[in-house]
């Protein structure tokens, strides 16, 4: 018990609550069918958890019953991404879907539930790959994630970024391949607007879009791709259309190493280590980068290069 003392008018609320029962359960040509009142019930129920005085006509928009679209946050040519609410825990998350003038787009639809399979395979703590696949009223396959605000991009447009930062950002995206390419996976399209994390602190950065990742090995004309990747972040072997592994990767991660480094207040001894290390990243030979994100990583936190 609260011990909390009770409102004086709780028979009168009583009262409407009975009254608001029987609106639900009840029409004017009788008992209402079961799924029909728990369908009231559950429109009433997300209208308290809201704290809204009114219930809206129209559909709710509700996702496997369980997440309310609040907004759509981004709009890509062939995916779009809503921020969802759970009814129940308040909770957000990010759902990955085709736009509906993509819903018949075969390829699209294959690459979306791909994309699922990798994630079933992808749990670390910098990466953020899809934990659930949805299908969605109109039969869209729909991919659930965590959500994740802020992006690097935008963290890099708002001002340089200093030395701990550039180290906590390398760390955590080396560490996350390291997980990616130990999967078997090749990410194949690093660049600062898919890295994501959701606060201040750039430690918590995690690697995100997995749409044209691919089996280490494959090359995206084996997925029906024929070009795939971002311009001024793809490796070489990537823009040639050739078979991939966690090499092309490490291009990408150099290229970001490099941008971050510009306009940062760096020790002079320490922007030369990252200078070069990013170089090396970033070599046109496959065979001249480190072999692996595990190598890079033990560098970078050596603060020194090996052969």
């Amino acid at each position: 018990m609260s011990g909390e003392p009770l409102p004086e008018d709780l028979e009168a609320v009583a009262t409407r609550f009975a009254a608001l029962w029987q609106a639900l359960s009840r029409s004017g040509a009788g008992p209402r069918p079961p799924a029909e009142t728990r369908l009231l019930a559950d429109r009433v129920r997300d209208a308290l958890d809201r704290r809204i005085d009114r219930l809206d006509a129209a559909d709710p928009g509700f996702i496997a019953n369980s997440f309310a679209q609040e907004a759509r946050a981004h709009e890509g040519a062939l995916t779009e991404i809503h921020r969802l609410r759970h009814r129940d825990l308040g909770t957000l998350h990010a759902l990955k879907t085709l736009r509906p003038d993509q819903a018949d787009n075969v390829v699209a639809r294959d690459l979306l539930l791909r994309e699922a399979g990798f994630g079933a395979r992808l749990r670390h703590r910098h990466v953020a790959a899809a934990t659930a696949a949805l299908r969605l009223a109109d039969g869209r396959p729909a991919l659930l994630m965590d959500w994740l605000p802020f992006s690097l991009s935008e963290r890099m447009q708002k001002a340089p970024s200093c030395y701990d930062e550039i180290l906590a950002t390398a760390a955590a995206l080396l560490s996350g391949l390291e997980a990616v390419h130990e999967a078997g996976l090749v990410h194949a399209d690093l660049a600062p607007d898919n890295l994501l994390y959701d606060g201040e602190d750039l430690a918590t950065l995690r690697i995100a879009d997995f749409g044209i990742a691919l089996e280490a090995g494959q090359r995206h004309g084996d997925v029906d791709l024929a070009k795939a990747g971002r311009e001024g972040f793809s490796a070489p072997e990537q823009q040639a259309g050739e078979p991939l592994d966690g090499r092309a990767d490490l291009y990408a991660c150099g290229r970001i190493l490099s941008m971050l480094l510009e306009g940062a207040a760096v020790p002079t001894d320490a922007r030369d280590f990252l200078q070069e290390f990013s170089a090396r990243l970033v070599h046109p030979d496959p065979d001249g980068r480190p072999a692996s994100a595990s190598i890079a990583l033990a560098m970078l936190r050596s603060g020194r290069m090996v052969p």
